[in-house]
């Protein structure tokens, strides 16, 4: 130890006791750390090393830090195991750049199919939606149209039930007035005849020329509808022509009333049958659509009914297309405590760059050890 001190006091300007006045050695310990700060100052080797540890604490690499240390140890060996060791953590490096960039890459790539997968399935919800809406629009329309039909429908029934009543009615109000009527010209006409016959056996009215050839009425003494003896008086009230003419008006009247009732008959049948027939096929069409509109409804409830199962598949499908950009943030995008990976790549290139500084200056300190060596060496 004495001999080394004495060796590196030359050099570092260390002095030693002279004769006559001793100084006291200086402390090992301190003689040491001189040594090795003015070392650290001059010597490349530790140059590379400073560099190394520099670099390590920038990009806050314990693997750099680490790998500082292990050269700072072999500084007095081989240049290649030292050099090996800067390869090594370079190609490490360089391997996990690639890899990152292949993860990045698929992140990219995923995230890009996933977050088109998400827009797609929120334009199909909506699109969903919307149908949807449009179909049970659609339904609410056809259930007011169908009802308004089925409405028709009833009140059709109904006044068919009501006008074939009165109808009924009417016909056999109008058969009794025709009865009635035909009934009292059959009185009417015998009436006439038996007047006629009367009044012709008397000579009060001229027989006619065929009437001669005929047998006379015989008429019973005290006809029922006399009410006093014929007198044969001229008078032009009771003369047999007022009579029978009176009873011929009369008969006339209900012949007129006959006829306008077979008239009225046939016009309120006619119209009975024209409004039954118009009101069948207004039924009918009406039938028709109800028949039409319930199957459209039907087929429009279904489609609701797959368009909603489709939404909810979709919905779910979303669901897990959302979880799966949940899942995908941790290893794509908030990976390293949140560093992006434009800044990973950065660091690494500068740690890159820094091992690659340093392995230069290590070779060249190397290089330069061994001329320093053989100078030594000659000089010795």
């Amino acid at each position: 130890m004495s001999q080394a001190v004495k060796i590196l006091s030359k050099s570092t300007g260390v002095r030693t006791a002279a004769p006559g006045n001793p100084v006291p050695p200086p402390s090992p310990v301190k003689f040491l750390q001189i040594v090795l700060a003015r070392t650290s100052v001059n010597d490349p080797k530790m140059k590379a090393v400073a560099l190394l540890k520099q670099a390590a604490k920038d990009a806050h690499s314990r693997a750099l830090e680490r790998l500082a240390v292990e050269v700072a140890a072999h500084l007095n060996g081989p240049f290649d195991a030292v050099n090996n060791m800067i390869e090594k953590m370079i190609f490490r490096l360089m391997d996990e750049q690639k890899q990152e960039d292949e993860h990045k890459h698929w992140c990219d790539l995923e995230i890009s199919k996933t977050e088109t997968m998400k827009e797609d399935k929120d334009d199909k919800i909506k699109d969903l939606a919307a149908e949807i809406k449009v179909e049970n629009a659609e339904v609410v329309k056809l259930t007011d149209e169908i009802q308004a039909a089925e409405k028709m429908i009833s009140d059709i029934v109904t006044f068919v039930n009501e006008a074939t009543e009165i109808r009924k009615t009417g016909k056999k109000e109008n058969a009794l007035a025709i009865k009635d009527a035909q009934e009292a010209q059959t009185s009417l006409s015998n009436a006439i005849a038996v007047l006629e016959a009367f009044y012709k056996s008397s000579g009060e009215i001229p027989k006619e020329p065929w009437e001669f050839i005929q047998k006379p009425v015989n008429l019973p003494k005290n006809p029922a509808t006399w009410d006093a003896g014929y007198t044969g008086v001229s008078d032009p009230d009771k003369q047999p022509g007022g009579i029978v003419s009176v009873l011929e008006g009369v008969s006339g009247d209900f012949s007129k009333m006959e006829a306008e009732t077979k008239s009225q008959e046939a016009a309120d049948q006619a119209d009975f049958e024209d409004s039954i027939k118009s009101n069948a096929i207004t039924k009918a069409e009406r039938t028709q659509e109800v028949t039409m509109k319930t199957a459209e409804k039907a087929r429009r409830v279904d489609k609701v009914a797959s368009l909603s199962s489709t939404k909810k598949d979709t919905e779910g499908e979303l669901e897990k297309t959302e979880q799966y950009i949940t899942d995908l943030k941790p290893a794509c995008v908030n990976t390293d405590d949140g560093a992006s990976y434009t800044d990973r790549k950065a660091a690494r290139t500068k740690e890159i760059t820094a091992l690659k500084t340093a392995q230069v200056t290590l070779q060249d300190a190397f290089k330069g050890g061994k001329k320093f060596l053989q100078i030594s060496s000659h000089r010795q």
